[in-house]
């Protein structure tokens, strides 16, 4: 949850860590932190003259590098996420053995396992979204996790307003190759524990 894409939704939205505490995040040009109160954000700039630019200004934006910084982390998350679904709709079928290598990776990894993810993400829409101000009703209508049978495979898909997030429950599966989806819209992340 400290890492994209989660983490600038945790800031945005109020959301806080487990100690209760406001989410942060590092920048270019300061501590992001968020308020506990959704939309309302602070920045604690570098250096006085970043505060000057902000107060002055000259600085209105805050770029964000979508770039998950706990791949592992998040790819173990989402599948941990995956089979909670499957177990919802069924609890002999999320104990199955098609799931085996899903469990394990979720669990405890075996050294070397790949594995991957995909974000798209609708950026116009997205930003669109933040500018205006996300509300609970927009939260909770564009929020939602299930899981899709693709020929002889399952997948995750959680969707996070106009970011959806793709990851297989079953090693198996390659990756999409790269060139055939356009970044930034379409990014696949690799994952080797």
């Amino acid at each position: 949850m400290e890492s994209y894409p989660f983490l600038p939704f945790r800031i945005s939205l109020g959301i806080p860590t487990r100690k209760g505490k406001a989410p942060k995040l590092n920048t270019h040009l300061g501590i992001i932190k968020g308020s506990q109160l959704p939309g309302h954000i602070g920045i604690d700039p570098l250096s006085s003259e970043i505060e000057q630019g902000i107060k002055s200004g000259r600085i209105t934006q805050i770029r964000i590098l979508a770039e998950p910084t706990k791949r592992i982390a998040v790819c173990r998350m989402l599948v941990k996420m995956g089979i909670e679904v499957v177990a919802n709709d069924s609890l002999d079928d999320a104990l199955s053995t098609k799931f085996d290598s899903a469990r394990i990776f979720a669990r405890n990894p075996i050294k070397n396992t790949q594995w991957w993810f995909m974000v798209i993400t609708d950026h116009e829409k997205l930003f669109n979204k933040f500018a205006s101000g996300i509300t609970e009703k927009d939260w909770f209508n564009g929020v939602s996790l299930s899981v899709h049978k693709f020929d002889e495979f399952e997948a995750f898909r959680l969707q996070l307003l106009d970011i959806t997030i793709i990851t297989p429950l079953d090693s198996r599966v390659i990756p999409p190759h790269k060139n055939e989806y356009s970044e930034p819209d379409f990014r696949i992340f690799d994952v080797t524990t």
